[in-house]
């Protein structure tokens, strides 16, 4: 499945807003992001998310998809990410909610336009 590309920028940008020892979830993300659902964020992560700390996106539930399981819980371990009993992520105490950067949105400015000049600031020294 072809993603937008900054569909998946924004996906990969929250998943690394996950600090250590804490996790969100595919919803979460999905939500932050605004745009297609849990799957789709799952379907980003399998496919381009091997550079960010993907161990820290999980299901609502806590659980982990299969093909995560020890490499996971090996960082789970590391970061001190809280765990139930039967393995899964404590949500209760290590959810957070992804956070995306405010970008800056830039003017769009028609073919040929002319930006003004901006003064030069002096240079170091030099009288004002």
């Amino acid at each position: 499945m072809q993603h937008p590309e900054d569909y998946v920028e924004q996906v990969l940008l929250a998943a690394e807003s996950v600090p250590p020892g804490h996790v969100t979830t595919y919803g979460a993300i999905a939500e932050a992001v605004g745009r297609f659902g849990p799957r789709r964020v799952g379907a980003v992560m399998a496919e381009h998310g091997g550079g960010v700390p993907w161990w820290r996106v999980v299901r609502s539930d806590g659980s982990l998809p299969p093909s995560h399981g020890e490499r996971a819980r090996r960082a789970y371990g590391d970061e001190g990410t809280p765990l139930r009993a039967g393995g899964r992520v404590d949500m209760a105490a290590a959810f957070v909610e992804p956070v995306l950067p405010v970008l800056p949105v830039l003017p769009v400015l028609p073919v040929g336009a002319v930006l003004p000049a901006t003064p030069a600031a002096p240079a170091p020294g030099a009288a004002g």
